[in-house]
């Protein structure tokens, strides 16, 4: 038999609406256990242990309480859980699976899923993205994935998932790489081969803080002036990952010291590395000591470069860490 532990922390998934008071608007109401009951799970070789962490919107979540949930999930892991099941809401589940995905090491796996309708809803998918979720959690299969994400019946990996639209159901999506799996008929099938991503110390704390700068027609250099105020900076970069004349001047200028990723806002493909040479351009960009983004959106980025910073690395094993990080297997 195979033992699961749910871990609820929020989000959509465990709201219903409370027609007394705000305006008959969803809240978090319902714990981890009430969700287990809800899919009405009937597979005999499953056990389900459901706790819940805290039950908050996914907006409201902060770096410690990650901390906090790995800790617990490891706990749970070392007390007999087979796999975990993590519910939380979809607004920043993107940013949540991708940093957990850096810090779990476990052969066992964290599977996060949620809902974008809550169960006071006609259609509410909740119910079943928990399901799924189980059933991938419980998967032999799964074992030595890290940390996966099952909703909508896909199963993604969090460096390339992506929330695409703020209502549909089909909100996610896999960006410049495909999705893992599926589950069909209680059945999870996997269509790659396995693959771990690389993971990192996990930090007492989250202490630095990590700018992202926006490029947009005639206004990517209003906040560069703010740079010194941070540890490190993502510039989300137009096109391939460049910047405006004014906004290259700028940054010259300023000659920080602090790592500066450049990613591109177009939401899919790659920064280049030495296709264009004019001001502001990448070619331009890393003779100043920037580092390119390569696949990371920026979202991504400054996770990535908060938790490099955090476990000390040097600026130039934060560029070679960046470079490889999507070629490494």
């Amino acid at each position: 038999m195979k033992k699961v532990c749910v871990l609820g922390v929020g989000g959509t998934i465990c709201m219903i609406k409370d027609n007394q008071n705000n305006g008959g608007g969803a809240l978090p109401k319902l714990d981890a256990k009430a969700l287990v009951e809800s899919i009405g799970l009937t597979e005999n070789n499953i056990q389900i242990e459901a706790k819940t962490i805290f039950a908050i919107p996914s907006n409201s979540i902060h770096f410690n309480d990650l901390l906090n949930l790995i800790k617990i999930a490891k706990e749970e892991i070392q007390n007999g859980s087979d796999g975990i099941v993590v519910t939380q809401g979809t607004n920043t589940l993107e940013e949540t699976a991708f940093m957990l995905s850096l810090l779990w090491n476990e052969t066992a796996p964290l599977v996060i899923t949620g809902a974008m309708k809550n169960p006071s809803e006609i259609g509410a998918d909740g119910a079943s993205n928990l399901y799924q979720a189980i059933l991938v959690a419980s998967s032999d299969e799964a074992l030595n994935r890290g940390v996966l994400v099952a909703f909508n019946h896909t199963i993604y990996q969090p460096r390339f998932l992506h929330k695409s639209n703020a209502v549909s159901l089909e909100t996610f999506v896999s960006i410049n790489g495909g999705n893992v799996g599926y589950v069909y008929e209680k059945k999870v099938r996997f269509i790659t081969p396995k693959y771990k991503n690389k993971v990192y110390k996990i930090p007492e704390k989250f202490t630095k803080k990590i700018a992202i700068i926006p490029a947009c027609l005639g206004g990517d250099f209003v906040f560069l002036d703010y740079i010194k105020d941070f540890d490190g900076v993502v510039i989300d970069g137009f096109g391939p990952g460049t910047i405006s004349f004014e906004a290259a001047k700028k940054l010259r200028d300023l000659n920080p010291e602090i790592p500066i990723v450049v990613t591109s806002r177009a939401g899919s493909g790659t920064t280049t590395y030495e296709t264009y040479a004019y001001e502001g351009a990448e070619i331009y960009l890393q003779n100043q000591g920037c580092i390119m983004g390569g696949f990371f959106d920026c979202l991504k980025a400054r996770l990535f470069l908060m938790l490099l910073l955090e476990n000390g690395f040097s600026k130039e094993q934060i560029k070679d860490e960046f470079l490889n990080y999507y070629f490494s297997y």
